[in-house]
C-alpha cells in the first residue's frame, strides 16, 4: 500500500523527488524503511570506519542506491565518495546517539546519528513542508508521515533545517550545506509578509525559553499567566504551521502544569490533544504515546498531581455541547473582551510615555530576562511622536516631538532604513507610533545629536504613521479617545504586528488591567 502512495519522479528545478500518486490524508504513514547506512554527523575521517563496516553487508542493489545520490564534497576514492554522499544526503535520527571513546582514558563523546535511506533521502526540502521524518528506535526504521493533506501529484517535502529560522538564515544555510535556493511558499512570500513570518518564527523559541525557563526556576509561578503565554505560543505555532511536530510535547507540558494544580478537566483535554498530535506526526505505535498515554487514561498518576488545589476540577467538569469558541475560551481561561465606547486614555503616561519615561531593557519593572539573557516586555506601551522635520538629523532619521513637546531624534536601523514607511505619510505634522519603543543614547561622535537620548528603531513591524487628522481628533478630546473614530487608523496594528494576541485586545488589557 505504501508503495502506491508515492513515486520517484524528476521535479522541475530539484532533480529526483517523491510525488504523491494518490491523495494522502494528514496523519498517514507514507513510508517506513531501514537505512542503507548509519553513521555519525562527523567529518569524513571519523566516518570512514563506520561506513566501511556496513558496506560489505549491502546487496548490489543497495550499493547502487547509495551511489545514485549526488554530493557536495570533493573525493579522490570510493570511500571518500561514500562519505561525501552520506554527509550531503543523510537524515538526522532524532534522539539517537552513538557513544565513542575520545581518548585512552576511557572518556566518551556523544555524537548524533544520521542515516542514508533509499527513499526517504529522495524527499526534497521545503521550509513549509507537508511531511515529517522521524526515527523509530524500536524498529530501527525511519518513518515519513503526512503533516498536511497532500493532494495527488503534489511533491512530498520535508524540512532539512531546524524550525523557526528567518528567511535570510534559511537561504544561507541551504546554499552553504546543500547548494540550492528554496522556492517554497514560505520563502516566496512578498517582503512584508515574509518579515511578519520571520517575526513569528523568532518569537516562538523566545517565548518558549521564557515560559520553560521560569517554570524550571520556580514551580510556584503564576499559573494563569503561564496558561495565557502557552495560549499565545500555541497560536503562533498554528499560524506558522511549521512547528506541528512540536505541538504534542507542548500539550504534554501544559497538561502536566495544570495537573500540578489539580485541574483534571483541563489536564485530560490537553493530554488528549497531545496524543492526537503524536498519532498524526509519529503514528499510533510511537514511543511518545507509550510514554505519555497514561495522562489520558489516569491523569492522577502524574507524579506532581495535586501539588496545589488552586485549580481543582474533575473530569466531569469538561464542557459538553458548547461551541468551539466557547470551549477554547474555557480551556485557556480566556476572559471575554470587555467593550466600552471610550477605552484609551491618551493622557496615561504609562501607556503613552514621553521620551524621558521610555524604559531601557535593563529596567526590571518593564522587562524580564531569563538565564540566557533574553529579554521581553512585561507589558506594552506606545510612543507617539509628531514629525517636525524629515532631514534635520541626517539620513535615515526623523525629528519628532513627543507628548511633552520635546524634539528628539528617531533613527532607523531597519533593513530599509525607514524607507519602508509610505512616503505620503512621512510628512511634517503626521504622527509616528512605535509599540514598545526603546530609548537610545546616541554616541558623542554623532554630530547632530551626540550624547543625547532619542530612539533607535530596528523593527518596522512595530512602527506606523498616522494621518494628521487622527491626532487632531485626540487633541479635540484630550482626556479620552473614541475607539470608533480611531479604528480605521489603528487597524494596522492587528495586521502588522506579529503577535498572537491582537493589539486592539492588547490595548484593552493595557487600559483595563
Amino acid at each position: 500500500m505504501a508503495d502506491r502512495m508515492y513515486a520517484k519522479q524528476h521535479v522541475p528545478g530539484k532533480g529526483l523527488g517523491l510525488v504523491a500518486t494518490v491523495d494522502i490524508p494528514r496523519g498517514t504513514r507514507i513510508l517506513s524503511e531501514s537505512a542503507l547506512l548509519l553513521g555519525t554527523e562527523l567529518p569524513g575521517e571519523d566516518l570512514r570506519p563506520c561506513i566501511l563496516r556496513q558496506w560489505s553487508a549491502l546487496t548490489l542493489e543497495q550499493r547502487q542506491d547509495c551511489f545514485s545520490f549526488g554530493h557536495m564534497d570533493p573525493y579522490t576514492n570510493g570511500i571518500e565518495r561514500l562519505c561525501a554522499i552520506f554527509n550531503t544526503n543523510s537524515l538526522p535520527l532524532e534522539g539517537s546517539c552513538i557513544l565513542e571513546r575520545s581518548n585512552s582514558g576511557g572518556s566518551q563523546n556523544q555524537h548524533k546519528r544520521a542515516g542514508l535511506f533509499a527513499n526517504a533521502c529522495r524527499i526534497n526540502h521545503a521550509c513549509d513542508r507537508n511531511a515529517g521524518a522521524h526515527w523509530m528506535e524500536s524498529s530501527q526504521q525511519i518513518a515519513v508521515t503526512a503533516l498536511k493533506d497532500i493532494p495527488k501529484n503534489d511533491e512530498i517535502t520535508i524540512n532539512y533545517l531546524g524550525l523557526f529560522k528567518s528567511r535570510r538564515v534559511r537561504r544561507a544555510s541551504l546554499q552553504r550545506n546543500f547548494g540550492f535556493d528554496c522556492s517554497c511558499g514560505l520563502c516566496s512570500l512578498p517582503e512584508n509578509e515574509s518579515k511578519k513570518s520571520d517575526r513569528q518564527l523568532s518569537e516562538i523559541p523566545r517565548l518558549s525559553a521564557f515560559i520553560f525557563g521560569r517554570i524550571a526556576a520556580s514551580r510556584c509561578g503564576r499559573l494563569l499567566r503561564e496558561l495565557r503565554e502557552f495560549d499565545q505560543l500555541v497560536r503562533l505555532y498554528n499560524e506558522q504551521e511549521t512547528g506541528v511536530a512540536d505541538m504534542g510535547r507542548l500539550y504534554v507540558a501544559i497538561a502536566e502544569r495544570v495537573l500540578e494544580h489539580s485541574d483534571l478537566a483541563r489536564g485530560k483535554v490537553f493530554a488528549e490533544m497531545a496524543i492526537s498530535n503524536f498519532k498524526i506526526v509519529y503514528g499510533s505505535d510511537c514511543m511518545e504515546i507509550q510514554k505519555w498515554g497514561y495522562l489520558v487514561d489516569n491523569p492522577t498518576a502524574y507524579e506532581l498531581f495535586g501539588h496545589s488545589k488552586a485549580w481543582k476540577t474533575t473530569v466531569d467538569e469538561i464542557p459538553t455541547g458548547s461551541s468551539p469558541e466557547n470551549f477554547e475560551a474555557w480551556l485557556w481561561k480566556r476572559e471575554q473582551a470587555r467593550f466600552v465606547e471610550q477605552i484609551v486614555d491618551f493622557r496615561s503616561r504609562a501607556i503613552f510615555p514621553p521620551t524621558i519615561n521610555l524604559p531601557f531593557t535593563s529596567n526590571s519593572d518593564y522587562y524580564e530576562t531569563n538565564e540566557n539573557h533574553f529579554f521581553r516586555a512585561r507589558n506594552h506601551w506606545c510612543f507617539f511622536g509628531e514629525i517636525t522635520h524629515t532631514t534635520k538629523f541626517g539620513k535615515s532619521t526623523l525629528a519628532v516631538k513627543d507628548v511633552d513637546g520635546k524634539e528628539v531624534k528617531l533613527a532607523f536601523k531597519t533593513e530599509e532604513r525607514g524607507r519602508e514607511l509610505p512616503p505620503n505619510r512621512v510628512k511634517v505634522g503626521h504622527t509616528v507610533a512605535i509599540i514598545n519603543a526603546n530609548p537610545h543614547e546616541f554616541s558623542v561622535e554623532d554630530e547632530n545629536y551626540g550624547g543625547k537620548i532619542g530612539i533607535l528603531h530596528d523593527d518596522e513591524l512595530y512602527l506606523h504613521t498616522f494621518f494628521e487628522r487622527a491626532i487632531r481628533v485626540e487633541r479635540s478630546s484630550p482626556s479620552v479617545f473614541n475607539r470608533n473614530e480611531w479604528s480605521k487608523d489603528v487597524s494596522w496594528m492587528s495586521e502588522e504586528i506579529s503577535l498572537a494576541v491582537q493589539v486592539p485586545e492588547m490595548f484593552n488589557v493595557l487600559v483595563l488591567q
